[in-house]
């Protein structure tokens, strides 16, 4: 057999190394573009966190705003100690001392009665509750606001009296008992039912 010559042998060579080097250089653009295509679709997800971040905090300093602004009842979560503070230097108007002290006396739920007390003069300055009752002609029997508004947030969560429970322990307040809140949920389903039969009438 005659043997084949050099030159074909060089030649296979040289066009298998140019077919690897093009399929690498393929294979190379392949990853650049995928790498490239990942980096846009990360980028995109991040832009799209970013904006969704940025509503978010929008509708947040929005319902800030509408909070500051709104003329009802708003609550805010006060430590005692913090709100006894407050009058530990205030003069008392009487015997010019100051011996001003926050007492907490009947609790309704998360509504509580304040007194401001002089101990020196023994003079009650001021009492209040720390919600409103609801409507216009207030009397006991009238729910307050701020219990009736806790009953609908853990109704919303659907959470019921456990829920309660662990908002209280965890904060270290007073439990709202189950009596009371069952009280509260007759009273809301009653004024859902109203609201319902009246429907058809205002329709």
């Amino acid at each position: 057999m005659p043997r084949t010559k050099r030159k074909n042998k060089s030649s296979k060579l040289s066009i298998q190394k140019r077919w690897c080097t093009e399929t690498k250089s393929e294979s190379n653009m392949d990853i650049s573009e995928h790498n490239s295509n990942v980096a846009q679709h990360s980028s995109g997800d991040s832009i799209l966190k970013n904006e969704s971040v940025s509503m978010q905090e929008k509708s947040v300093l929005e319902q800030e705003n509408v909070a500051d602004t709104y003329d009802g009842p708003s609550y805010i979560i006060v430590d005692k100690n913090a709100l006894c503070d407050i009058f530990k230097y205030t003069f008392c108007g009487s015997c010019n001392q100051s011996t001003l002290k926050l007492e907490f006396g009947y609790k309704y739920g998360f509504s509580h009665q304040l007194k401001l007390v002089c101990k020196t003069c023994s003079e009650q300055k001021r009492e209040c509750f720390t919600s409103p009752r609801l409507g216009k002609k207030s009397n006991t029997s009238t729910p307050f606001d701020v219990n009736v508004r806790a009953v609908q947030a853990f109704l919303a969560i659907s959470g019921g009296h456990a829920s309660v429970e662990k908002f209280c322990m965890f904060l270290n307040m007073p439990l709202m008992s189950s009596y009371f809140y069952l009280i509260l949920l007759m009273k809301l389903n009653a004024t859902l039912t109203q609201c319902t039969l009246m429907l058809p009438k205002l329709c």
